[in-house]
């Protein structure tokens, strides 16, 4: 197929980019389209004009959307000519209400990696969703040859704080805090300070991310949101087990659909069996690396962008996933 895909540059973790070339190795043409850079460029009534005459020269089978990473006049133009799908990586407010949708309520097929959001992504209005999990790019998250000493540390962890949502992050801040006066500890985000906790960087992109994984003992998962949701865990995940980082994370209902506890990562109901959890791996080095190294394999052989880019054409095409694999 001919593929146009738009997408923002993301900067920190160049998924689109990711995306983009997994399509074109699948054998498809691909044209991406960064809308929001033409605005910049030539202002928002130009850049409208530019991206569609550059669309129909391209001719495309099928729009991808990466999130909302296009107008609303522009996806107008398009619905109806060319089949338009769209996916967001990430978990939104519950319930999912109309207001909410933008421009996700007029692509034809809407994915979304909560599967539990599903069902309320159509009641809101969705034409067709449906659940897609995320995946990794080994060309950029990947094992590092040696562990690095600016990143050695018992426990990591990378994710922001924001006092202005206390509350949804909650738990994240209230495990952190505790974990910062037990174990050595290294967060990497912004907005730590706000706790009294200090961050190593504020920015984290692929090379620095690699060398965490690699240096650090544990890396810590603890997803903002509530961990009620079926099916929802963040890209984080994919990106740590790519780069053979020992990962322990909060447990969500459907976990155990893609992983073995103790497996391939190893995850916790509540603040203080994390803190059990961090207190045992860490002085079991041998058993850290064995599961990592069981989570790299998953995450090589079955959750590339190749294996999601497979799977989103066969939900385009109305085809089951086949994954995760049984």
């Amino acid at each position: 197929m001919r593929i146009a895909v738009f997408g923002k540059s993301k900067a920190r973790t160049q998924t689109p980019r990711s995306m983009a070339r997994a399509f074109a190795r699948a054998g498809h043409q691909v044209r991406s389209f960064n809308e929001a850079k033409r605005r910049q460029w030539v202002g928002r009534a130009l850049a409208r004009r530019w991206t569609l005459a550059s669309v129909a020269r391209f001719r495309p089978d099928l729009v991808f959307v990466y999130a909302k990473d296009i107008s609303e006049p522009v996806l107008a133009a398009l619905s109806g000519r060319v089949p338009t799908v769209s996916y967001t990586a990430d978990l939104w407010p519950s319930p999912v209400l109309p207001e909410h949708l933008g421009i996700c309520a007029r692509v034809d097929l809407f994915l979304t990696c909560a599967r539990g959001q599903v069902a309320e992504f159509e009641r809101a209005g969705v034409k067709r969703a449906a659940y897609l999990t995320d995946a990794h790019d080994p060309e950029l998250y990947h094992p590092v040859e040696r562990p690095s000493p600016a990143f050695a540390s018992e426990v990591a962890f990378i994710g922001r704080y924001h006092s202005r949502n206390a509350e949804l992050y909650a738990t994240r801040a209230e495990l952190l805090t505790q974990a910062a006066q037990r174990f050595d500890l290294r967060l990497y985000g912004t907005g730590w300070p706000e706790l009294g906790l200090s961050s190593a960087r504020d920015e984290v992109f692929p090379q620095q991310y690699r060398e965490i994984c690699g240096s650090a003992g544990i890396v810590l998962g603890c997803d903002g949101f509530h961990h009620t949701c079926e099916g929802y865990f963040s890209n984080r995940t994919w990106l740590t087990l790519g780069c053979r980082g020992f990962l322990l994370t909060n447990y969500t209902p459907g976990l155990e659909e893609f992983f073995e506890n103790h497996g391939q990562l190893v995850w916790y109901r509540s603040v203080g069996e994390c803190l059990e959890l961090i207190e045992h791996y860490r002085k079991r080095p041998d058993e850290r690396a064995r599961i990592a190294a069981a989570g790299h394999a998953l995450a090589r052989e079955h959750r590339t962008y190749d294996d999601f880019a497979r799977d989103l054409i066969g939900l385009f095409e109305a085809r089951v996933p086949t994954f995760p694999p049984r």
